[in-house]
């Protein structure tokens, strides 16, 4: 059975860079979102809490509830979270309406715009914001923004950055006038925190807890990919050279060989390569997944019982010209997760 194999020991060691950095792990926070990137949230839920991580962010209440008892804060970034969701799941707020309808007793964060235009309430807002939370009494755990330019970097960073200090004091400010308790606030993501030393409460680390950053920044962090991605042989077949493999039997056999068919396929969230495909996809050992490939298998010119299509992901990434993001978060919620 196809395996997606995590390395602990690389995750340990990814956590303890970041912490590095930040001079204390109190003030990691680690996105669990779209099924951890693609990792399996209730494995790396679980590796998390192994590690100390106390606040965890998630993509809603559905994957926040599969993992309620792990964490002392889940913030769920989209949707609204039920009544009689537990209390350290938080919901966030991106509108001055979702405000005025909230539960009071819900935790929640409130989002502000700092300049990437895409969620929550403009600055310009604020006032209005917080006369509405002190009059409902409602439970604000934390503000917080998103900087669209950390991996980037330049002066559309060091914009928002601006904004994020903004916000923050007059964050700091209406609470006093209100009399409310501080929130936290966190405005960093993984490439912004290795460009900065981060005075947030907490930062939100992402693709780096998995191993990877997409900035190129000067001493980047030895960060280790924790996931290689395995499946194990079907069958073989000892094919003469002419013979075709395949729907529409597209790839001609060059020579006389051996090919064998292993578990996975585009049914398992990997890109599809056909025909049109442009060069060669390699595995991690340098053998080529042959197209068409199938919903549920591909095809290469092997015979070993196992074989590994990555170990690093950026590889695949470059070749479709993507992002590492988008080549795990596709991957299957149903290929099996094994910690190692």
């Amino acid at each position: 059975m196809a395996e997606l194999l995590i390395n602990s020991q690389a995750f340990k060691h990814n956590l303890n860079l970041i912490s590095t950095h930040l001079k204390s792990q109190k003030n990691l926070a680690l996105v669990l979102k779209d099924n951890a990137y693609g990792h399996g949230l209730k494995e790396m839920a679980g590796l998390a809490r192994e590690n100390g991580i106390e606040s965890v962010f998630v993509k809603n209440e559905f994957e926040a509830l599969q993992i309620c008892h792990y964490f002392k804060h889940i913030t769920a970034f989209y949707g609204e979270v039920s009544q009689d969701a537990p209390s350290n799941i938080y919901q966030c707020v991106q509108t001055l309406d979702t405000l005025g309808s909230i539960t009071p007793t819900r935790g929640f964060e409130l989002e502000v715009n700092c300049g990437m235009n895409r969620n929550g309430i403009s600055v310009d807002c604020l006032k209005d914001a917080f006369t509405i939370i002190a009059k409902r009494k409602l439970n604000l755990i934390g503000v917080f923004t998103h900087n669209g330019f950390g991996d980037e970097g330049g002066e559309d960073l060091k914009r928002q950055e601006s904004n994020s200090e903004r916000i923050r004091q007059e964050v700091v400010s209406l609470c006093t006038s209100h009399n409310l308790p501080l929130p936290r606030f966190h405005a960093s993501n993984s490439s912004g925190t290795f460009r900065q030393e981060s005075c947030n409460d907490i930062v939100r680390i992402g693709l780096a807890g998995y191993g990877y950053l997409c900035a190129e920044i000067d001493n980047p962090p030895p960060l280790k990919p924790i996931a290689s991605l395995w499946a194990d042989r079907i069958c073989s077949h000892t094919l003469k050279k002419g013979e075709k493999i395949g729907y529409g039997g597209v790839w001609q056999m060059q020579e006389d060989r051996v090919v064998s068919s292993y578990d996975l396929g585009y049914g398992d969230g990997l890109f599809r390569i056909h025909e049109h495909t442009h060069g060669k996809l390699l595995c991690d050992e340098g053998e080529q997944i042959l197209p068409r490939m199938s919903m549920d298998c591909f095809s290469t010119l092997s015979e070993k019982e196992r074989i590994c299509l990555f170990r690093d992901v950026r590889g695949w990434a470059r070749f479709f010209d993507t992002i590492p993001y988008e080549i795990l978060t596709k991957l299957s919620p149903f290929i099996k997760k094994r910690v190692l």
